[in-house]
């Protein structure tokens, strides 16, 4: 649990020639806790959340983690109806990314989910997320994680409030 998809990542930054730093910390959950335990600011990290639209459609909006989601325009976006969107359940998340919550990556999951990124992620010279594990994150130029995100095919656009 966690950790394929940190060796997936990892391999993804070693195959791309990227240079994170990578780091081990008590285990966290919120972006909060997350933000104090590396030293960084809430801004800098990746918040990763999982949608569905309850017709087993998914995807994985990444977002700055001091900003919230805005469903609607996920849903706007992916031509869902936007009474039916709805984060994933605990188990839904474990079942599609392979992580806990608290845990998700921006990218490396184990099912093939389409993901969105929030262009205020890229705002930061720095971003920050956990890699598959509650106690494992990296520290990587955004600058890269925009060549990561332009690599696993991720959608940019405006998908917070």
């Amino acid at each position: 649990m966690g950790m394929e998809e940190m060796q997936r990542i990892k391999e993804t930054f070693h195959f791309l020639n990227l240079h994170p730093v990578y780091l081990e910390h008590e285990p966290v959950i919120s972006s909060e806790e997350a933000a104090r335990t590396r030293g960084f600011e809430l801004k800098q990290g990746i918040k990763t959340i999982v949608l569905t639209n309850g017709s087993n459609d998914w995807v994985i909006v990444n977002i700055p983690a001091d900003q919230k989601v805005d469903m609607k325009k996920v849903a706007f976006q992916l031509n869902w109806s936007k009474s039916k969107i709805r984060m994933a359940t605990e188990l839904e998340v474990m079942e599609k990314t392979g992580c806990q919550i608290g845990a998700v990556p921006p990218f490396g999951h184990k099912s093939t989910i389409p993901l969105l990124v929030d262009n205020g992620i890229f705002n930061n010279n720095f971003s920050a997320f956990n890699i598959g594990l509650r106690t494992n994150s990296v520290k990587i130029p955004t600058n890269e994680m925009r060549i990561v995100f332009k690599k696993v095919n991720a959608i940019e656009g405006d998908f917070v409030k």
